[in-house]
């Protein structure tokens, strides 16, 4: 491939690919509008119970339940059984790895 052909394969693989790049967020609102903020490089979601964060990045079970990466931006994936394997071990996510962000005062 070369000039226009592999800039349109460039454009369009990041267009399919984004989405997975930035599925996981480091920080989160609750219902208040309150913000919390997982740690660098950590994992954070609205729960129905406020917001649950993690050190590193998440990945559903075969159960629908979430393990998370031990480990400050560490890596969690799942093997070809379907269990989840996470760098130094895997935790689930709680609002105990969460920091509430204060807005700037005027």
């Amino acid at each position: 491939m070369h000039g226009k052909a592999f800039s349109t394969f460039v454009l369009v693989a990041v267009a399919l690919l984004a989405p997975y790049a930035f599925a996981q967020s480091g920080c989160a609102k609750d219902d208040l509008g309150r913000i919390f903020c997982a740690p660098p490089g950590g994992y954070a979601a609205k729960t129905l119970t406020g917001v649950s964060c993690a050190p590193g990045q998440c990945v559903a079970d075969n159960l629908g339940y979430l393990k998370c990466s031990r480990e400050l931006g560490g890596s969690a994936m799942r093997d070809d059984l379907g269990n989840v394997v996470c760098v130094g071990g895997c935790v689930n996510p709680s609002s105990d790895f969460c920091k509430k962000m204060e807005g700037e005062s005027k």
